[in-house]
């Protein structure tokens, strides 16, 4: 029953003073999470300890994001939030994609985020590993895989939101606010966010070894085990190429030019490609 989660949503919105309408969609955004995880007590310590912050830019270009600022206390520790700029001016569906995508990523970097080293040390963001200089907390680097990481979590939020779309309640307030959810989309929903680059890895994305494994490690916070395992299944540096693909091809598409898109055919044939030799190669095909 999925109303045992409203006086946990009442108590989280009460400390963090959110208005009503994020507090209603909490109340259809935690059991959410909790069917695709089947972690309660995680999902809520997560929701728990993650202040959803309305900034009042009104941001029609970076409309959410989630944030975690790495400090020094004994040793590293970090102080998260989810930013949500754009939130007046919203259709209801964005607004809701735009939060789940981003306590997605801030569920997803929960355990595991931080790695010491000698002089430095990584803040995992999903399935992206951030290099910081101890002394400074400068960065120092960035891997290229945070297109693969919004690609997964574009990914998962379709799942979920299919999920609300789903669920059922004897309170009035839910019932209500599945019924929007189900009057916004039109059968399973297609988030718009990296559309074109999830097209080009639909087979990969629908394979079920690919995401389930991929999920099971990322929210544990074991992504180092990650591409050992998808080579395992692929061939030597698959995973690298796929990675490097997406980076490439995300870099070009905001660009023009005729020798651009000839690029960006080249690399999304190559994407194409890798997912196409993976599902082959997997026991669970898409």
């Amino acid at each position: 029953m999925i109303e045992k989660y409203i006086s946990i949503v009442d108590e989280i919105s009460l400390k963090y003073n959110y208005p009503d309408n994020i507090k209603h969609l909490l109340y259809v955004i935690l059991p959410a999470f909790v069917i695709k995880y089947n972690k309660e007590h995680f999902i809520i310590n997560c929701l728990n300890n993650i202040p959803i912050i309305i900034t009042g830019k009104e941001e029609p270009k970076i409309q959410a994001l989630y944030i975690s600022y790495p400090y020094l206390e004994e040793t590293v520790k970090t102080k998260k939030a989810i930013y949500l700029n754009r939130y007046n001016n919203i259709p209801f569906l964005q607004l809701l994609d735009n939060l789940i995508h981003e306590l997605n990523h801030a569920i997803n970097s929960y355990q595991n985020e931080i790695i010491l080293e000698k002089d430095y040390f990584y803040l995992r963001t999903g399935l992206t590993k951030t290099k910081y200089n101890l002394k400074d907390f400068k960065i120092i680097d960035k891997n290229r895989s945070y297109v693969l990481e919004e690609i997964i979590n574009s990914k998962q939020t379709e799942q979920l939101i299919n999920i609300i779309s789903n669920l059922k309640s004897d309170n009035e307030i839910i019932n209500n606010t599945i019924y929007a959810v189900k009057n916004s989309i039109n059968g399973d929903y297609i988030s718009p966010a990296y559309y074109s680059l999830k097209y080009y890895c639909k087979k990969l994305l629908d394979n079920k070894t690919f995401l389930l494994t991929l999920e099971n490690l990322r929210i544990n916070g074991n992504i180092d085990d990650i591409e050992y395992w998808f080579d395992g299944i692929y061939g030597e540096k698959g995973y690298q190429n796929l990675i490097n693909n997406l980076y490439e091809l995300k870099e070009l598409q905001n660009k023009k030019g005729f020798l651009i898109e000839r690029k960006i055919n080249k690399l999304a044939i190559k994407l194409i490609k890798i997912s196409d030799q993976f599902n082959k190669n997997s026991n669970l095909k898409a």
